[in-house]
């Protein structure tokens, strides 16, 4: 699939949108690039970013949501992107964190009256977890077990439940750029040595050769540099220090030998944060998030290599979490981590990255191609929401911990501040895991009663609920387990359930209901 594109004449600064530059070569960049040309074809895009700017380039995670963002919005055919890219499955994250066994945070609901388990039981299904929250649905007990899915009759392997991808960010990256140029997508390979601005935002970019490079509207994904929206226009960046202390890392892995191929992200507390590992075919990534206020790069190196003697070579990545208080500002939008960012710990920057470009292309088609002042706030207020609302839910992990190890933990009981999600934290103390009655409150929450839920429930947060599950509703609950053990233990592992979507016998569905 080609294009026409222009260069000759320089764009209108009317309004109306003609021609999009894209600055920045990574996947939020990239993911703009297929979704315009997708879903405004007729607009020109030009994606400006240099290969001598190398991209951040860890192992990572996503949310639920990557499947029919890639899948059905995007158009991308799943067998090709697996045979290409080869992501693995995830179904959740295990939090080792400090109580006496890891808890899930899955995909699928356990907690919450999602779970189909639900309808048998009068209680709340938190109620029965207070030593135990294993098995409490199918991917829990997946998860535990090591596998991915269950198999039929036969033997075959069947959808997994709700699931997000674990991707190689270079496999994935590379995909993208390969997919973009074949649906017609230019880019330019050079670095942006100055940006021009008037009062309409950035006029234009000089590039190092030379050229003056011009649009109806800028798209910054230039990462944490952010050089349109906050080097260029000056927007403010909030930050979220108090919140989130965390402001470094120290990433490695190696090359996987016989360890099993777990279908989570693992999320292991550490002296002065946490430690990621991410699960790939041939990589097996780790990366230690932590507090420069707590430890040093030197110490925090030393430790991570402790826990991981397997390392191969490691390097720092220095970042601050927060956001600029608008995104879309004059005539540029940033997109990604020239947005904002946040520490990874829900994984939450791809699935951002989808959300925002869904809203701006949605803007974009409402207004007829041109854009109002309606539109901008709009889309501001939304982004806003998203970060203050993730910010509280993070912070959530780090109060609730139940760690006695060092400095860093207690001071997080003691200082952390949660923001609007302390009423929540306050309710589940007063009444338990019983949310019916914040159904308005979490519904137009991210990370919703599910999540919250499985933090304070997998955390055994104390509450003063007295009334629990009577005899019968606790043998049928143990007998329900007990079904979602022996399913997960007969599963189908990682290696043989990829091997059979990438030849195709397993076809991937990514509806809604899936």
């Amino acid at each position: 699939m080609t294009r026409q594109t222009r260069h000759e004449s320089p764009p209108g600064r009317s309004g109306g949108i003609d021609r999009v530059v894209i600055m920045g070569g990574g996947s939020a960049a990239l993911l703009a690039a297929a979704a315009f040309a997708r879903h405004l074809p007729d607009i020109e895009v030009v994606v400006v970013r240099s290969t001598k700017i190398g991209i951040i380039g860890v192992g990572e995670g996503t949310i639920a949501t990557i499947g029919r963002f890639l899948h059905e919005y995007l158009g991308i055919d799943p067998l090709r992107f697996h045979a290409e890219v080869h992501p693995s499955i995830k179904l959740g994250i295990q939090f080792d964190w400090g109580a006496e066994t890891p808890y899930h945070y899955s995909f699928a609901p356990q907690f919450s009256s999602g779970n189909p388990a639900q309808a048998g039981f009068s209680h709340p299904l938190g109620d029965f977890c207070d030593e135990d929250a294993t098995y409490a649905n199918l991917s829990s007990s997946l998860m535990y077990h090591g596998k991915v899915s269950v198999a039929d009759p036969k033997g075959r392997p069947v959808q997994s439940p709700r699931f997000a991808y674990h991707l190689e960010n270079g496999r994935f990256v590379g995909f993208l750029e390969s997919w973009v140029r074949e649906h017609g997508i230019e880019s330019v390979d050079a670095v942006v040595e100055r940006v021009e601005v008037d009062e309409q935002g950035v006029k234009s970019l000089h590039l190092d050769d030379g050229r003056e490079i011009t649009a109806d509207l800028y798209l910054d994904c230039s990462g944490f540099r952010s050089e349109l929206l906050g080097a260029a226009l000056e927007e403010p960046f909030v930050s979220f220090k108090d919140a989130l202390p965390c402001d470094r890392a120290v990433v490695g892995g190696w090359h996987r030998t016989d360890e099993t191929y777990h279908a989570f992200t693992t999320a292991q507390a550490m002296d002065s944060g946490w430690s990621w590992r991410i699960e790939h075919d041939e990589i097996i990534n780790r990366g230690y998030v932590f507090a420069s206020d707590f430890i040093s790069d030197d110490a925090a190196e030393a430790e991570f290599r402790r826990v991981n003697p397997n390392l191969t070579d490691t390097r720092i990545i220095r970042f601050r979490s927060g956001f600029h208080r608008r995104s879309w500002v004059k005539n540029v939008v940033a997109i990604g981590n020239s947005a904002g960012f946040v520490e990874p710990l829900e994984a939450t920057a791809i699935g951002f990255m989808s959300t925002a470009i869904d809203h701006l292309v949605a803007f974009i088609r409402t207004g007829g191609g041109a854009v109002a002042d309606v539109h901008r706030d709009l889309y501001n207020r939304h982004q806003e929401g998203n970060w203050l609302q993730t910010r509280d839910f993070l912070a959530m992990h780090y109060k609730v911990n139940r760690l006695d190890q060092s400095e860093f933990w207690d001071a997080c009981r003691r200082d952390q501040p949660l923001g609007d999600a302390q009423e929540i934290l306050d309710y589940y103390t007063a009444v338990g895991p019983d949310f019916r009655a914040l159904q308005s409150r979490l519904r137009t929450d991210v990370f919703g009663a599910e999540g919250y839920l499985s933090i304070l429930v997998g955390q055994r947060v104390p509450h003063r609920r007295e009334r629990g599950p009577g005899r019968t509703e606790r043998e049928n609950w143990t007998r329900w387990k007990g079904e979602c053990g022996l399913r997960g233990r007969g599963g189908v592992g990682m290696t043989d359930y990829l091997a059979s979507i990438r030849r195709g016998d397993l076809r991937l569905r990514f509806g809604r209901t899936a």
